[in-house]
């Protein structure tokens, strides 16, 4: 009889057991179909170009257990609730919430211009222009390193402190992982205030991995901007040492440094959580004349209605009339930058792109490479930097535009990313960028070689599968 009872009830907890997995199992099976649903729908809604929409859509119907997490992680764009409450500035006073449309009729003009094409002289203008600030530093940056640069810039950031200016520092969180944490505590002991953007890790505060802050901007005194695509990192500045890489910055004096203190401001406000009647002793004074550069600020990222930057690249991409030079470390155009590249090249327009031979990230040069095949078929004149990383992203177009900056051209900087650009039309800054340009010509070889043609059959497998998560990249 107790036999008998006692395999009743192990009968009834195994079929118990069982029940329980079974309804568990398929439970998460449906909750990860429904959340895939959902998240197909959201992508639609954000706007997103058809290859990202293919790319997440396949990868999530695919495999939702993991696609499911990694859209939540690193799938956002622009993300309106997020971000309503973060705005540009365009001059001290106004509301956080104003954003400032910078297009072609806010050009500045009245700008003294410096530009650095060598990471000695770029990090000794740096400092100098530390020391030299005698209210308010204000600093901005994707990447600061535990590196000698890192720590020789925090140290002068506290000897400044320490003196009495105010010194505002924002690192993105997951840019400057490794960043100096020890040097960091002694900034704020000395009374430095230091912030970080969106937390690295998913669901902390603003909760989306993705978004990253991709800007460099350092301003001084509401005076003095250094701006382009250095990070304080020993790769990007400091002593020429070998694996340096090839960047492109300039130092900006005049009526455009209000608008890109103005920027800086706005992401601090969004990253520590202060209001601007927080922000003790601002410069109200907007920056004097001081010099002839007519140049534009033109920020673009998830802040931004529409995408400001982006469209000003296929404009001047559609509309130069003669000769077009792209120099970019990635290369991951979106269609439409793909299509207007090859349509002005096959109208006898003489285009040149100039990227790193090899760039220090092999899956995106595994998914370029299908790219540089099309364009050099339809006669873009493809150039490969052979003397380093390049890291500079700049375009030139009749020698009568430049824009420079912080974005890469590929589709996380163009859409997803913080970043920061800067739109020059005087002869002069465009000669000088011009004869730096002549000058990375002779380091470059052109692209086209047979086995960049005609790659062995497991290579071409790697690039298609590069270029089918490109839009995830």
């Amino acid at each position: 009889m107790l036999q008998n009872l006692q395999s009743f009830w192990d009968w009834v907890y195994l079929s118990f057991q069982w029940i329980f997995g079974f309804v568990f199992s398929n439970a998460i099976a449906v909750v990860g179909f429904v959340l895939a649903i959902i998240i197909i729908f959201r992508i639609f809604r954000e706007q997103r170009q058809p290859s990202s929409i293919f790319a997440w859509g396949f990868f999530i119907l695919l495999v939702p257990p993991l696609g499911v997490p990694l859209y939540f992680i690193f799938g956002g764009r622009k993300l309106k609730k997020k971000i309503e409450s973060k705005g540009l500035l365009t001059e001290a006073g106004k509301s956080e919430n104003t954003i400032y449309p910078v297009r072609d009729q806010f050009k500045t003009t009245g700008n003294c211009v410096k530009f650095f094409t060598d990471g000695q002289l770029a990090f000794e203008n740096y400092c100098e222009a530390i020391r030299a600030a005698e209210k308010e530093i204000h600093i901005l940056t994707y990447i600061l390193s535990d590196d000698e640069v890192g720590r020789t810039i925090l140290n002068l950031l506290t000897e400044k402190a320490q003196e009495g200016v105010r010194v505002r520092l924002l690192v993105d969180a997951l840019g400057s992982f490794y960043r100096p944490k020890k040097r960091i505590e002694q900034l704020r002991e000395a009374g430095g205030e230091v912030s970080t953007f969106m937390p690295a890790f998913p669901f902390q505060t603003h909760g989306w991995a993705n978004l990253r802050n991709h800007r460099k901007i350092a301003v001084f005194d509401n005076r003095k901007c250094i701006l382009g695509g250095r990070n304080l990192d020993e790769r990007f500045m400091g002593e020429r040492a070998v694996g340096q890489f090839f960047d492109f910055g300039a130092s900006y004096e005049g009526p455009v440094v209000e608008y890109l203190n103005g920027v800086f401001i706005s992401d601090w406000l969004f990253a520590s959580k202060q209001k601007l009647d927080d922000l003790q002793g601002l410069i109200p004074e907007a920056p004097a004349k001081a010099g002839d550069s007519e140049v534009a600020g033109i920020a673009s990222g998830p802040d931004i209605v529409g995408d400001l930057l982006y469209e000003r690249i296929v404009n001047v991409i559609q509309e130069f009339k003669d000769e077009l030079i792209l120099i970019t470390p990635y290369f991951i155009p979106d269609e439409v930058l793909l299509r207007s590249l090859i349509v002005k090249v096959r109208t006898g327009k003489k285009i040149t792109l100039i990227l790193p031979e090899k760039s220090n990230w092999k899956l995106v040069d595994f998914a370029r490479t299908q790219y540089l095949r099309e364009l050099h078929q339809a006669g873009v004149n493809i150039q490969l930097f052979t003397d380093g990383m390049l890291h500079a992203k700049v375009m030139i177009a009749d020698r009568e535009v430049a824009i420079h900056g912080s974005a890469n051209f590929d589709i996380r900087s163009l859409f997803v990313n913080f970043e920061i650009g800067m739109i020059h039309s005087s002869a002069a800054d465009i000669d000088i960028i011009t004869t730096w340009i002549d000058d990375l010509a002779e380091k470059c070889r052109p692209f086209g070689n047979s086995k960049e043609l005609s790659p062995p059959k497991v290579r071409r497998l790697f690039e298609e599968v590069a270029r089918l998560i490109a839009p995830l990249l």
